[in-house]
Formats: structure tokens, C-alpha cells, sequence
């Protein structure tokens, strides 16, 4: 490899189904890009193995990998997250002061400020798809436009802030933009463990939201409790969890739900509507239990909005990083794995059921991590 060249991460086609189907990465040598126009080049420090939602809360790249995600296409480097320095402008960009600044990149095109949904019929997740042709498992990134990239939280490493964006972006819409939860509500977040779940803990936590959480397992839960401050939980594969989370929300606040955070779906209405409060939100933004949530009469007769969330705007995605940066947050980070030559061993360390946190993977000498 030249000094002109970089290296990516996607995957090449076998035969198979989709489902059935698990597509090897490949390990990619490209020139490296030039920014034209109003493009800025970004070199990547660190990468995070990302999560998504549609059609069911999965893990995305993982998803990609069986072609059960939309778009699906081959040699497209893969990934969301990263962060990294801009490097370089392109010959229409103006404001030379991004030059040198460690950035964010958004995951997604196509959503600029709409709170209702994307802005736009092409809105496209970055990585491994045909949707937008480009990813961040990759040396370099080329961005295209400054206006798709954000300066990176101060206190943050490089590790760490590559745990940032689609999780904490999807995390921050769901808690703040549809669930509207802020100073004194009271909220329960499902799937403790997860990274999503993680940051609507933390964000809420920081609004000063009362936060009670779900979680599968003693290890999860403590975790929750005991370093990301949430107020009282329950494990959700004990039976009848609601009703015993019901009970603690009352003995603890005296107060009903606001909203639910939930990436689960089943039965999270039928366990929880006992609880929520008339006219209380339910925000769904995956569903890991199955590809359908069961909402009954009960919900209706309490007025309860239910409401669908996914990723988020650019204008969120600037909301939640200035949000980070205030409370100074810390992302949770489970793994770090050194250098896109190792990415097989992050999609292992990805599927660990008794994970908490995200998996980063350093791609540039100069990424160091405060672990």
C-alpha cells in the first residue's frame, strides 16, 4: 500500500439467502479520496460497530452482514460511527476554521431539522448499503458538506467519542424529541444493557428525569443502578416485571410514568400501561422481542400516544453533542480492538450476550483511549 492509498472494511458476496446468508468482510485498498466542491476529508481515528433500528432493533452491521437490511451492496465500506481530524477542504468551502478540528461525523444524509420525520425520501444511513454509497470503517471518510460534521465533545477520547453518534443520536429523539422527557418526569428505559437504552439513561439522567430501568440480567441492572444513576429497575424475564416495577416507581416517586423509553416491544404496553399516566408517551424505537408491539384498549381508554422513533435529525444530532458535552457524559465502552485489520474480532465481541456497552475499534495510530 502506497502512501496515497487507504484501507476500508465491507463485504464481498457469497451464495445465500438472506437470513441464512453471513457475508465475509473484506479488506479493501483504495486511493485515497479528494475533497472538490464543498466536501471535507475526514482522517478517522476510531470507528464503533453500530446499531440501528429498521426493521427490527439488530445489531446494523452485524444485519448487513446476513442481507437482511435494506440496500444491502458490496464493497461499500461499512460502519456509521467515527471519529476523526478534517484534513482537508474542499475548493467551496469557506470557513477554513473546521480545518484541523477533531470531528463527529452525522451517521445519516438526507434529515437536516425536521422533529416529524426525514426531510428527505433519499434519507440514507452511512455503511454498507446502496442507499448512500459510503461508510466509516474506513482510514479516510469523505464527507459532503462541513454542515455533516460536528466538533467533537472536549472531554471526550477518541475512543470513547466513537461511541457517540447513531446511539446516542437514536437515544437522544426518542428521549427528548418524542418522549419529551425533561426536569422532574418520570420515565422508564427498557433493555438497560443496550447501547441505545444506555445514553436515554444518561440524557435523561442529565435533564433531571427520575429513571427506572428494565434489564436481563443482575449484572446489567447494577449497572444501571449503580453507575449510570437510574433510580430502581427490575430484571424483564422475571414474571409479571411490571407489575413489581409499578410498585417501586410508586414507592420511590409517588408519581406515574411519563414515558417509556422501548426498544423491545411484546408486551412492554400490556406490563406497563397500569402505570402510565392519561395521555402519558410510549416511544418505541426497535423491537427485539419480534416484529410487532401489542397495544389494547387499555392504552386507548387512557389516551397513552404511542409513537415511533428512528436515528434523528443533523439539528439533534448537534442538540445531543452540546447536551454531552454540558453534563460531560461519558459513553460506555465494553471493548477496544486495535486497527480495521482485527474488525472480525469486534463483530464476535458485538454478539456477547452479557455485553454492556459499545465496541470501538482504533483505526489511526493517534487514537488513545482513558480506559
Amino acid at each position: 500500500m502506497t502512501s496515497r492509498s487507504m484501507k476500508s472494511v465491507s463485504i464481498s458476496h457469497v451464495e445465500g439467502a438472506p437470513g441464512k446468508v453471513y457475508y465475509p468482510l473484506s479488506h479493501d485498498i483504495s486511493p485515497i479520496p479528494q475533497p472538490t466542491g464543498s466536501q471535507v476529508l475526514v482522517k478517522v481515528h476510531a470507528v464503533a460497530v453500530s446499531v440501528s433500528r429498521p426493521p427490527l432493533l439488530n445489531h446494523r452491521d452485524h444485519f448487513i452482514r446476513q442481507h437482511l437490511y435494506p440496500g444491502t451492496d458490496f464493497h461499500i465500506p461499512l460502519g456509521s460511527d467515527c471519529v476523526g481530524k478534517v484534513i482537508a477542504l474542499g475548493n467551496a468551502v469557506s470557513d477554513s476554521s473546521l480545518l484541523h478540528k477533531r470531528v463527529l461525523a452525522y451517521p445519516a444524509r438526507g434529515w437536516a431539522t425536521s422533529p416529524a420525520a426525514p426531510d428527505s425520501p433519499s434519507y440514507a444511513v452511512l455503511g454498507g448499503t446502496n442507499l448512500y454509497p459510503n461508510g466509516t470503517f474506513a482510514e479516510y471518510i469523505l464527507v459532503d458538506s462541513p454542515d455533516l460534521v460536528a466538533e467533537c465533545p472536549a472531554h471526550l477520547d477518541d475512543v470513547h467519542a466513537a461511541a457517540v453518534p447513531l446511539a446516542a443520536l437514536t437515544a437522544y429523539r426518542a428521549a427528548v424529541t418524542r418522549g419529551e422527557v425533561g426536569p422532574g418526569a418520570t420515565i422508564v428505559v427498557t433493555g438497560a444493557g443496550g447501547g441505545v437504552a444506555i445514553y436515554a439513561t444518561q440524557i435523561a439522567k442529565a435533564l433531571g428525569a427520575n429513571v427506572f430501568v428494565t434489564a436481563g440480567n443482575g449484572q446489567k441492572l447494577s449497572f444501571a443502578i449503580n453507575t449510570l444513576g437510574a433510580d430502581g429497575g427490575v430484571l424483564y424475564k422475571e414474571a409479571g416485571w411490571g407489575k413489581k416495577l409499578r410498585a417501586i416507581i410508586k414507592e420511590k416517586c409517588g408519581a406515574e410514568i411519563d414515558a417509556v423509553v422501548d426498544g423491545a416491544g411484546g408486551d412492554v404496553v400490556a406490563q406497563l400501561v397500569g402505570g402510565i399516566k392519561p395521555g402519558g408517551k410510549i416511544v418505541c424505537y426497535g423491537m427485539t422481542t419480534g416484529p410487532r408491539t401489542e397495544v389494547g384498549m387499555a392504552a386507548v381508554l387512557k389516551n397513552i400516544d404511542f409513537r415511533g422513533s428512528t436515528m434523528g435529525s443533523k439539528r439533534e444530532f448537534d442538540e445531543v453533542l452540546t447536551l454531552i458535552a454540558k453534563a460531560k457524559l461519558q459513553p460506555v465502552v465494553a471493548q477496544v480492538i486495535n486497527g480495521l485489520n482485527n474488525m472480525e474480532d469486534a463483530f464476535t465481541a458485538l454478539m456477547a450476550t452479557d455485553r454492556v456497552g459499545k465496541i470501538v475499534v482504533t483505526v489511526s495510530e493517534e487514537s488513545k483511549a482513558n480506559m
